[in-house]
């Protein structure tokens, strides 16, 4: 009887993990969470209007330019803020960049990116984003 009973509840917590296991989830896929496009400017920690200078090298000749124009700045954070990204942690690496745009908020920097990753994180290639880096790279003296 002792060994019935004990058999029986093998099978039934048997039975059970089987079944508990082929329930299907209601959460999304981590993969496919990070799919999901967001603003740029959500990519910065704080307000990204308070950036007060911004330095951008060329990927190609490696010169630098840098611009404390607040009005410049805030003309362009404007128009890329609201650029949507999606990141895409499954990018290989890739061998040079067109720009590598750093910003500074009072000398310390806060917020890095290039048109293939933002604060080093990889995002699908963003032409938007190549595009206004080149126009920033142009309208800087």
């Amino acid at each position: 009887m002792k060994r019935n009973t004990i058999h029986a509840i093998t099978c039934a917590l048997f039975a059970a993990l089987i079944l508990s296991s082929c329930q299907s989830s209601d959460l999304p896929n981590p993969a496919e969470l990070n799919k999901t496009p967001r603003e740029l400017g959500s990519f910065y920690p704080d307000n990204i209007t308070e950036v007060d200078s911004i330095e951008i090298m060329s990927g190609s000749d490696g010169s630098t330019k840098r611009t404390t124009n607040p009005k410049l700045i805030h003309d362009w954070i404007e128009k890329i803020r609201h650029v949507k990204i999606v990141e895409h942690p499954d990018a290989e690496d890739t061998t040079g960049v067109l720009f590598h745009m750093t910003m500074f908020k009072q000398d310390t920097v806060v917020f890095y990116m290039t048109p293939t990753n933002i604060n080093h994180q990889p995002i699908e290639p963003q032409g938007e984003v190549a595009d206004l880096m080149t126009e920033l790279y142009e309208d800087i003296p």
